[in-house]
């Protein structure tokens, strides 16, 4: 029996994931490494603690599935998009990867906004530009360093410079090019304009290919330092969150994720590339082809109650939050007048607003902690229910809600998406959706499944929330509330 492999390049760590034919999850191993920031607004990574993670990940899965581990049919990746890799002409790294965390940009931003150039990349590559985007780290490196600047010869993307290390060959993928600024996200290729403009040779970039491609295979040096087989295939992946809306199972238009982990966000498939000119929501490429990517961004969801634990009770374990969700759970719907806005560190779609900040409304004397925090859950919600209703104001006939993140686990927070969302709310089984997304990509580029169609049978649900209509009317009452909310006050903040 064949198993496959998946590498998920996160932010903080990376994680290694064997998994079966029938998409069952044999084990993960998962090896942490730091953000380095010795300046203001600097947050990079050394790209060598991205190999050794890797090393270490498979030594440990070698080492206790030997049978599985030596049956690997194929490769494939995801990983944190934005962040990036200079290479010179022998390879070799210049300087530490910078991360889509980085900072430095913000007056390049700034500067883009006064002359046009911000305006001119929207209109070029679909997307507004900020801080996290690849380009506008180029320009900086050019102006800050241009001595090693002109030592550039390669510029790749955070897993696909891991590509590189295992098969030798330099490409990206549609999902992770977007996030470069340099992409024409509805035409699906490099942006010629956007080079032109900002000054960057389009040569320094590798080509773009799909996410099922099989890009290159593992060679004897990859094999000799990683136990993987040479020859077995790498297919070329996608971004992390991505591959996991695909493990997820949003496969056709309509289909929404919410994830309500430390910041929420709320994804949807779509079959056509959704321009927002209001510039709320991002549209990216999708790792399926013909598909797009919509996502909505919430700054501070499940965080929101990790800030209130921490303030309110400080040295607590994790446990506590099944302890939240069950005083929330005696709480009736709408806590009682209580509005929660959950902008601690801002707000992203669809304010975008960086000043915004978090506020209790309505407090009285028949408050208790319980309301407070089922107000937190329902204000998360709100946030996420307002970047739902961009998509659907773009067109977006959204069917069918999937739940995931750290908030899927607490039973009264599903209840309040499906009753706020108005819309039945399914929990998939799998617990690392990242996996199932790299394994249903690695599986369609070998050709063990053919269609799209095929990879539903991998998606598992264990849970189902349907709407209660009672409680639909209190946060409809809520939610009209919560929005003039932000409208009313955000001259204050």
């Amino acid at each position: 029996m064949h198993s496959y492999l998946s590498i998920d390049l996160g932010t903080m760590g990376i994680k290694t994931c064997l998994i079966n034919e029938q998409g069952t999850l044999i084990t993960c191993q998962s090896y942490e490494y730091a953000i380095q920031s010795k300046n203001q607004g600097e947050a990079v990574q050394d790209a060598n603690g991205w190999w050794k993670g890797l090393q270490k990940g498979l030594l440990a899965i070698k080492e206790n599935f030997t049978k599985e581990f030596e049956q690997i049919a194929a490769i494939s990746i995801c990983g944190q998009m934005h962040t990036h890799v200079y290479l010179d002409e022998h390879n070799n790294i210049l300087c530490d990867a910078i991360t889509w965390l980085d900072q430095r940009t913000d007056k390049i931003i700034e500067e883009w906004k006064d002359n046009k150039v911000y305006k001119q990349l929207f209109e070029m590559t679909a997307n507004f530009p900020t801080t996290s985007y690849t380009a506008p780290n180029i320009i900086r490196i050019q102006r800050e360093n241009p001595d090693m600047f002109k030592k550039v010869k390669k510029i790749l993307l955070a897993k696909d410079y891991i590509k590189f290390k295992l098969t030798d060959q330099m490409m990206t993928d549609p999902s992770d090019a977007s996030g470069t600024l340099l992409y024409d996200v509805e035409k699906l290729k490099w942006s010629d304009e956007a080079f032109q403009l900002l000054g960057i040779k389009k040569e320094l970039f590798p080509e773009v290919a799909p996410s099922t491609h099989i890009m290159g295979r593992v060679t004897k040096q990859a094999s000799a330092e990683t136990g993987l087989k040479q020859d077995t295939p790498v297919v070329n992946g996608g971004s992390d969150h991505s591959v996991a809306e695909i493990g997820s199972g949003l496969f056709e238009s309509g289909s929404v994720s919410v994830i309500v982990g430390t910041a929420g966000v709320v994804a949807s498939c779509s079959d056509k590339p959704k321009k927002d000119h209001k510039r709320r929501i991002i549209c990216w490429a999708y790792p399926l082809e013909g598909k797009w990517d919509l996502l909505g961004l919430t700054q501070t969801a499940a965080s929101s109650l990790t800030w209130f634990r921490n303030t309110f009770d400080s040295g607590s374990d994790g446990e506590i939050f099944k302890d939240y969700s069950k005083i929330a759970s005696e709480v009736e719907s709408g806590s009682q007048g209580l509005i929660f806005l959950p902008y601690l560190l801002g707000e992203r779609t669809p304010y975008w607003d960086s000043k915004a900040r978090g506020v209790y409304f309505g407090l009285s004397m028949n408050h208790k902690k319980a309301h407070m925090i089922r107000s937190i859950m329902e204000g998360v919600v709100f946030s996420l229910k307002n970047c739902m209703d961009v998509f659907e104001e773009l067109g977006i006939a959204i069917t069918s809600i999937k739940t995931l993140g750290g908030g899927s686990k607490s039973p009264v927070w599903r209840q309040i998406e499906a009753s706020a969302f108005n819309k039945p709310i399914y929990t998939i089984e799998a617990e690392e959706p990242s996996a199932i997304g790299n394994f249903i990509l690695a599986s369609l580029g070998t050709g063990m499944i053919k269609t799209v169609e095929e990879a539903k049978k991998y998606i598992r649900i264990t849970e189902r929330e349907q709407p209660i209509k009672e409680e639909n009317d209190v946060y409809n009452r809520q939610y009209e509330k919560y929005l003039k909310l932000y409208d009313n006050i955000k001259e204050l903040y």
